[in-house]
């Protein structure tokens, strides 16, 4: 019989004929090290009302109509040469790795539409082949790496249940952290009205010792990369990938690019390779980079050239970002191939581009690109009728041919407006995504979407998705992580969740990504509505 669960490790359909199954995808183990101090949090609610205004207004208050971004958004991040750059190729050989559609015993189509795992034979064995990668079946399914296992007895109540790691900008104190755990388990809690989720925050977690982050990935064995980001204001580290160990919750630097303001994108980790990826808004290039920091190879999407090692672009970092057109945003590793978004256009520089999604399929299980692949998947919707649509900033994939999208406003390279961005839906068919719309509306305002956007894997589970003003004209104040489930809808039938436990105050601008780790393993997510 035909397997329904297909490749784990996502490999080319020529390398696929060749090995074997998930047996040997890699292990779970982890580092060892000392148990930190934190506290979990399980807020209450204040008592008083926020103000809402009517007119336009700067920084983090909310009016429902489009501002001037964040107070802290108008100035440069610092210039410091970093990196040095090696010689570039011209590129790679050619291979392809097209999808297919899995199929049941009887021929007909079964639920995962990228059929890339080799069957099992008839008494169920591998044959002792052995596939590249650390993929665990979830991984193939869409979920974003393995679970976090820190050792502090303040995250044991965390172990074994659904969470969503979060990133923000400094929020009020005392929770003001940049990098957050959620615990989204449990009964569903009463829609449209925030839900006092337990929150794990570990004390080092913050801006001073992380930087200003936006992008987040996890690998195979649970530790988390953030990349430095200018969408809050300038960044005066705008260098630095940083590490967050799996067991320990400790902060290292996980690599240093060449990158002199404009810092990153984002970043995905693909268990094939084990190799993680970040878009650089400074050269417009994806680095791909191993598991210990070290740059593989680069992708650039305006010139299609891949270099193995760093590049030697002349003039780089020179402290600018590069154009639009030249700029990738969302990295997202799906089905052999790696996706990404270009920033064409945003709220503040509307022009007769629109945003894209593009893919490149790899050469092989390394993972460097193979520029002769690439291709353009589609053209963002226009913003809800309007003429422009802002830079999609996350991507989120299963294996059942579903893709989400989330959008995050900007008027300019470094300043973040709110409420002209949506999350959409995407369904696989037959070679070409085909839009299914505005399924999860984001925010009690219109067009709240921050930028980050992941799933479940529960039958009759949730979308989640950071945004601003979930929550806006009643008396809590409810900026950050909307749960919505799988059939689509609006707040009034989400789980809110305000990330900073605070809510008088508008924390406009200041959310960041989301990703779901699962324990254990997990059966693929429904296939779309």
């Amino acid at each position: 019989m035909a397997s329904l669960v297909k490749n784990t490790c996502p490999v080319s359909s020529a390398l696929a004929l060749a090995i074997g199954l998930l047996g040997a995808c890699g292990d779970d183990t982890g580092g060892t090290g000392p148990a930190s101090t934190t506290s979990a949090t399980n807020p209450s609610s204040p008592t008083t009302p926020a103000t809402d205004t009517a007119t336009p207004t700067t920084g983090g208050t909310d009016s429902g109509v489009p501002t001037s971004g964040n107070s802290d958004s108008n100035s440069q991040g610092d210039s410091t040469s970093v990196g040095t750059s090696q010689g570039e190729s011209t590129g790679a050989p050619v291979t392809s790795g097209p999808d297919s559609t899995s199929t049941t015993a009887d021929g007909t189509t079964g639920g995962i539409k990228f059929d890339l795992q080799p069957d099992t034979t008839t008494d169920g064995t591998t044959g002792g082949l052995v596939l590249q990668g650390s993929c665990r079946p979830s991984e193939i399914h869409g979920a974003s790496g393995g679970f976090p296992k820190y050792t502090d007895p303040n995250y044991k109540p965390f172990l074994d249940r659904k969470i969503a790691v979060v990133t923000t900008n400094a929020q009020e104190l005392p929770n003001n952290h940049v990098l957050h755990i959620v615990d989204i388990d449990g009964p569903v809690p009463p829609p449209n009205m925030n839900y006092a989720a337990p929150k794990y925050r570990h004390p080092t977690w913050l801006q001073q010792n992380i930087g200003r982050v936006f992008g987040l990935t996890l690998d195979s064995d649970g530790n988390i990369y953030v990349a430095a980001t200018t969408v809050y204001g300038a960044n005066p580290s705008p260098s630095k990938i940083k590490r967050i160990d799996s067991v320990t919750g400790a902060i290292t630097d996980f690599a240093t690019l060449p990158n002199n303001g404009p810092a990153f994108g984002n970043l995905n980790y693909d268990c094939v390779s084990e190799t993680i990826y970040v878009s650089s808004h400074e050269d417009g290039r994806i680095y791909q980079l191993d598991m210990s920091g070290k740059v593989v190879s680069t992708y650039r999407h305006s010139t299609k050239n891949v270099t193995m090692g760093p590049a030697n672009d002349p003039g780089e970092p020179n402290g600018q970002f590069t154009p639009l057109g030249d700029r990738v945003w969302a990295v997202q590793s799906h089905a052999g191939r790696l996706y990404y978004s270009v920033w064409k256009e945003d709220t503040g520089r509307q022009n007769a581009d629109s945003n894209e999604v593009w893919s490149v399929a790899y050469v092989d299980e390394g993972g460097v690109p193979d520029p002769a692949t690439a291709k353009l998947e589609f053209l963002a919707p226009p913003y809800l009728g309007q003429p422009y649509s802002n830079p999609i900033t996350d991507l989120s994939f299963a294996a059942t041919g579903w893709m989400l999208i989330s959008q995050r406003t900007m008027i300019n390279d470094n300043q973040t407006s709110a409420h002209q961005s949506t999350t959409y839906e995407y369904q696989y068919n037959m070679g070409t995504w085909e839009l299914k719309g505005t399924t999860f509306i984001v925010g009690e305002l219109p067009g709240s979407a921050a930028g980050g956007v992941d799933h479940d894997f529960e039958e009759g589970g949730y979308v989640w998705m950071t945004g601003d003003a979930l929550d806006f004209y009643t008396p809590a104040v409810v900026y950050g992580l909307q749960g919505t489930p799988h059939k689509g809808g609006d707040i009034t039938v989400s789980t809110l969740i305000d990330m900073d436990d605070e809510l008088q105050d508008q924390d406009k601008t200041e959310q960041g990504d989301v990703e779901l780790p699962i324990p254990g393993d997990a059966m693929p997510v429904p296939p779309p509505q």
